[in-house]
């Protein structure tokens, strides 16, 4: 499978989503060794982190500061 860059696909964040909530947001490279994503743990892990969970750094912060 090779590597794909660039823009998501709306289909992509569906996969993704249905993976993080069947196992939860850790073990990001294996999206892409299962054969799910052609993307790398990382991108995956910064798609979850920047656009499909973004109140996990707000939360993160009123954690922080509180």
């Amino acid at each position: 499978m090779l590597l794909r860059k660039g823009p998501w696909m709306p289909e992509e964040d569906e996969i993704l989503v249905d993976y993080v909530n069947q196992y939860g947001p850790r073990d990001w490279s294996s999206i892409r060794s299962k054969g799910l994503l052609p993307r790398t743990g990382k991108s995956c892990r910064l798609r979850w982190v920047n656009k499909l969970k973004p109140d996990l750094k707000r939360l993160l912060c009123n954690f922080i500061h509180a």
